[in-house]
């Protein structure tokens, strides 16, 4: 489990994290084992800025631009390369809603994911996925294309509730089950307080 805080009041806020995060993965879809790695990383590193701004939040941590207290996961599931990287990252005051507002700007500014460094043959067609509300404001897209010439699909998910910024990224080699994206978020995001 990977976590960072900033200040000594963080403990708590930390502590709170970690027993959201424990209880999400007890109610976890069927296949994914609720043994937690360690968090999620992006698997290249965009050319694109707002899709490079998209992965590396999905793969967890506080937005450079504010403190925050955060943990990030990743639990596999049995399908081919499936796996789901959940981070929770708690902001003090406006922050959270900052930070949301700009990962809405970038999702409308992310289209074609790349990797930056020529010659991988990776490319990602990014488009809308539509989920079923998980009682927060939510941010999903549906990235589908070519990991290093092999067929790869990501589903990145951001959900805002309250000061807690919750991210979850659902991977798998070929094509990723929407309705699993879709349980593993309102397993995550159900049980985050507004």
């Amino acid at each position: 489990m990977n976590d960072t805080s900033a200040g000594s009041a963080a403990g708590a806020e930390l502590a709170r994290l970690r027993g959201l995060l424990r209880a999400g993965a007890s109610r976890l879809p069927d296949g994914f084992s609720a043994r937690p790695r360690d968090g999620w990383v992006p698997p290249f590193r965009a050319a694109d800025q707002d899709c490079r701004f998209l992965l590396d939040t999905a793969g967890g941590g506080p937005a450079e631009s504010g403190e925050g207290t955060w943990v990030a996961v990743t639990y596999p599931g049995d399908r081919l390369g499936e796996l789901a990287g959940v981070s929770l990252a708690s902001y003090a005051g406006q922050e959270a809603e900052l930070h949301f507002a700009e990962l809405t700007q970038a999702l409308s500014g992310c289209r074609v994911a790349r990797n930056s460094l020529p010659g991988r043959r990776t490319s990602f067609k990014v488009s809308e996925l539509k989920l079923d509300a998980a009682g927060a404001v939510v941010q999903a897209r549906r990235l589908h294309g070519r990991l290093n010439g092999y067929p790869y699909e990501m589903h990145v998910v951001f959900a805002l509730a309250g000061h807690t910024l919750v991210s979850l990224v659902h991977t798998g080699v070929a094509d990723v089950d929407a309705g699993r994206t879709g349980q593993l978020a309102r397993s995550l995001i159900g049980q985050t307080p507004s």
